[in-house]
């Protein structure tokens, strides 16, 4: 008889954690998905700036280049 009690205590036991190891994994693949859409709205935020550091830089070329040909122009006197 008391065999039965142990057997029932522990089917109980192993029960309860299993629904507390479910619960967890549970609660995880929320965070997971939730962070899987933080880093889709990333992705595309990094994606936009990129594409504005690329203009950015165009235009810093055009900038460089039209005064490297000021200095060649008129290279500065030193005196002597």
């Amino acid at each position: 008889m008391i065999e039965w009690f142990i057997i029932g205590g522990i089917v109980v036991l192993m029960y309860l954690l299993v629904y507390k190891y479910e619960k967890k994994m549970d609660k995880l693949q929320e965070l997971i998905e939730e962070n899987k859409n933080n880093i889709s709205s990333n992705k595309e935020n990094i994606n936009d700036t990129n594409k504005r550091i690329e203009k950015n830089s165009k235009k810093l070329d055009e900038h460089y280049n039209h005064l490297e040909k000021i200095w060649y122009a008129s290279p500065p006197k030193h005196k002597k």
